[in-house]
């Protein structure tokens, strides 16, 4: 059904938002007859959330973040349980969900994408874990969950840096992580197995964007499962090694790359780990439960 009400949920400190484009992108859809709001988010924790719960309370047929990974994640997170899609128009550093799908859109090709697409089901992972404070968890990931330091490279990155030196300010800081890796010893447990390692970082991904099509082909948003990849190396030659397979295309060469698929699994860490969420930080733990939600929103993902 052709939408008739949308709300753009716009992150300003997006890594390559543009408040221009924005506009653009409201008149464009204005053009076509659909009634736009845009919302800015704030720095109040859980604001994108909040904001695209009630576009879809409001009777938003679509909810378009405009924003990086965090923000489409907090955005779709507002949507579970609501008749609204969601539309993700890129506009952080990485934007690997968007790209996971397609490439960068002008804005009319964008709008023509909202206006003739077909809402389909996507999946999101639930994580529920108990802070070091002792303080209880539950957030959603849409793309991937890292754990480990060559992670904690990734979502502790400043929002400035990444802003003006977009992602050269990632590929700095996980080369820094990498020459101290401070692995950890990972237990994962699912229905059926145990795995225990030493290892420097630990993902669990819905989706695979382009760049990270290598290290888990196959997953994709829609099938139910989550894919898990394990990078045992505790070193930086080791790491190295896992590099080299990965620039061609064959992890699986590399002894220390693991995957396997699962519906849910349990991961516990020797040591506390900070949970990147889609780009975003959670909260120290050392034990996550990690579950896909099936169908949990749904999304415009092409014509």
């Amino acid at each position: 059904m052709r939408p008739r009400k949308a709300t753009i949920v716009f992150n300003p400190k997006g890594g390559s938002a543009n408040v221009n484009t924005v506009t653009q992108l409201a008149n464009q859809l204005r053009s076509q007859g659909v009634e736009v709001t845009v919302v800015h988010t704030t720095a109040e924790p859980g604001s994108a959330t909040k904001l695209a719960h009630q576009a879809a309370l409001d009777g938003a047929d679509v909810v378009i973040p405009f924003g990086g990974d965090g923000t489409v994640r907090a955005v779709a997170e507002g949507l579970i349980g609501t008749e609204a899609s969601l539309a993700v128009f890129p506009g952080g550093t990485g934007n690997l969900f968007a790209r996971s799908f397609y490439a960068n859109p002008t804005v009319e090709q964008f709008a023509e994408m909202v206006l003739k697409g077909t809402p389909q089901p996507v999946d999101m992972v639930k994580l529920v874990y108990e802070a070091a404070d002792g303080q209880a968890h539950t957030q959603y990931q849409l793309v991937a969950l890292g754990l480990g330091k060559v992670s904690d490279a990734i979502s502790g990155a400043s929002p400035f840096f990444k802003k003006w030196f977009g992602k050269l300010t990632y590929v700095v800081r996980v080369t820094r992580a990498c020459l101290a890796p401070g692995a950890l010893r990972f237990r994962l447990s699912t229905k059926d197995k145990v795995v225990d390692n030493d290892a420097a970082v630990v993902f669990v991904l819905n989706v695979t964007p382009p760049t990270m099509s290598a290290l888990s082909r196959g997953a994709n948003a829609a099938d139910g499962l989550l894919d898990v990849v394990v990078i045992s190396g505790t070193n930086t030659w080791q790491l190295i090694k896992f590099a080299a397979a990965m620039s061609f295309g064959r992890p699986e060469r590399c002894k220390h790359y693991y995957r396997f698929r699962a519906d849910e699994v349990t991961i516990e860490s020797s040591g506390p780990v900070i949970p990147n969420i889609d780009g975003d930080s959670g909260k120290p733990t050392k034990k996550l439960r990690v579950t896909n939600v099936k169908g949990a929103i749904k999304a415009i993902l092409s014509q």
